[in-house]
This record gives structure tokens, sequence and C-alpha cells, in this order.
């Protein structure tokens, strides 16, 4: 992707205000919260490893040049998706907590093309293909304050919740630059335009035994078409929706340990244009979750 009229100045002013923007409503709330009553204010820590079956395509143009749509199937072989997932939240009352969450995922995938195919400008030649996004490529990370909005049947919990994510995408393939290729890059930098996007949530606890409780987690989020107050060719305008659904268990093995199992299907989608660029990625996730928390 060609850049004009942005510098690496510009770019560290533009990461630290919208990092800003992530973490101002996050401290208001943490000074408002008042102490919890039970003075239990421990730390909850969770790593999990999730593996899932993408669908959906990537798309991008550089100019006059349209990008090949690619999907992640039937085009890139992309079969399977690996994440690893910290969470951490923190409870400040009996009915606030603060969450936090780090995720990296991979996707690849070796497939042919007997076609050219062009990406960001590039005209890849007919034969290998391969999608090589590794985990140092896609990046996420949410921020987000619960709140209880009511308890049922004896123990059971429902909570709320506000924040944001932000996603750091830089989506690579690998091939044979043809010889008469206008341009050689073979990545799109996706989280250049990237912005904080506000997610809404609802979240379920319910006490099956007293080992044993079932979790529900939905949220949404969706920015719609915005200034992304970076220049390539003109105004860049950007917009992205994310949200999930995740149902699971936990199992406490002691009073510091807990197992976690769940299901979850995922989607994000992140889409770009300027008077230079027009690019896209639409990316479905179903897939399962093990992971271990720990309590101090």
């Amino acid at each position: 992707m060609t850049m004009i009229a942005f510098t690496p100045a510009t770019m560290r002013h533009a990461s630290s205000a919208r990092s800003g923007l992530i973490l101002l409503p996050i401290v208001g709330m943490l000074l408002a919260l008042p102490a919890r009553a039970d003075n239990d204010t421990s730390w909850h820590l969770e790593l999990a490893g999730e593996l899932s079956s993408p669908n959906g395509w990537v798309q991008v143009r550089e100019n006059a040049i349209q990008g090949t749509r690619l999907h992640f199937g039937s085009d890139l072989n992309v079969n399977d998706m690996e994440t690893i997932r910290l969470l951490a939240w923190k409870p400040f009352s009996d009915v606030s907590e603060l969450h936090f969450g780090f995720s990296t995922s991979q996707l690849d995938g070796h497939s042919s093309t007997d076609v050219p195919v062009y990406f960001n400008g590039t005209t890849i030649a007919p034969g290998r293909l391969d999608t090589t996004t590794h985990f140092q490529d896609f990046i996420a990370f949410d921020a987000s304050y619960w709140h209880q909005l009511m308890t049922f049947g004896g123990d059971g919990q429902l909570w709320g919740s506000v924040g944001a994510t932000y996603v750091m995408l830089n989506f690579k393939v690998s091939g044979t630059i043809a010889a008469d290729s206008v341009g050689n890059e073979l990545k799109e930098d996706f989280y250049v335009q990237e912005m904080p996007v506000p997610i809404f949530g609802l979240h379920l606890r319910y006490p099956l035994t007293d080992s044993l409780r079932f979790t529900a987690d939905g949220t949404w989020g969706r920015l719609p078409w915005v200034n992304s107050f970076r220049t390539e060719g003109g105004e860049v305008k950007t917009a992205q929706t994310n949200w999930e659904a995740v149902f699971g268990l936990e199992y406490t093995l002691s009073p510091h340990w807990k197992l976690s199992a769940y299901l979850f299907h995922r989607y994000y989608s992140q889409d770009e244009s300027s008077h230079e660029d027009g690019n896209q990625i639409k990316l479905n996730t179903n897939g399962g979750g093990f992971g271990t928390i720990y309590q101090f």
C-alpha cells in the first residue's frame, strides 16, 4: 500500500490518540466504582487455546487495479484458525467488574491458482498461492465495564457490559509475482486504518452444581463509516463490525483454579474506502476452546 502524506510521527500520534479513546472511559469508570462489600477484589486470569473453522473472504484494491475476491476456503484453502486468548477481570463491587482481553490468531493456507490473482496492486502469477498471516500479524485488544442487571433462580446472574475493541490485522499472502505486475506488495495492513470499535454485551452466569457453572456471552459492536483521520490519495473512510456468541462450562478444581470449555461463533469485518484503496475482509469463525482460570 502506498502511503501519502502520512509520516511515522503522525502514525505514532494517531496511534496514541486512538489508544487514549479506549483508556479514558475505562479509567473514569474505575475511579467511580464503589468498594466491594465483602472485600473480594481478586484478579482472575484465563489462558485459553482455540481452534475454529473460518469462512468469508478478503479483497484488496489498489488504485484502478481491482483486487480478486479470495474466499478463505475455496480459494486460499485456509481451513482452520488457531487463537491464543488471555482474559483478565477484577470485581470492584458486588455488581461491577472490569474486564480486559488480548488475543492473537493465525491464518495459514496452501493452495494454487490457474489464473492470475490481483492483490493490493500486485499480480500473482498462476501457480502457488499461500496465506501466511501468522500470530504476530493478527492481534486484538478489548476492555469493558460489566454491571450486574439482575439475579434469578437463586445464584443465577445476568450482566450487561460496555467497552471497546481494537483489532490489528496485517493480512499476508505469498506467491510468484508476475513479470508484468505493477505492484510488488503481498500484504494489506488493515491496522493502519483501524479505529476503536464500541462493544455492548449481555452475559449469563448460572450454577448447575457446586462445582459446575454454565456461561453464555453475547457481544456486538459496530463502527459506521467514519473518517479514519489518515490520507491515502485523499480522505480514507472505514467501517467495522464485531460480534460473537459464546456458550461454555466452568469447573471449579480448587478455590484458586478452574477449567473452562466453550463453543463460539465470531464475526469480524473491516471495510476501507478511498480514492486510492478499496479493501474489505469478512471473517466468520465457528469453533471451540479450552482454558485454565487462576484467581489471586
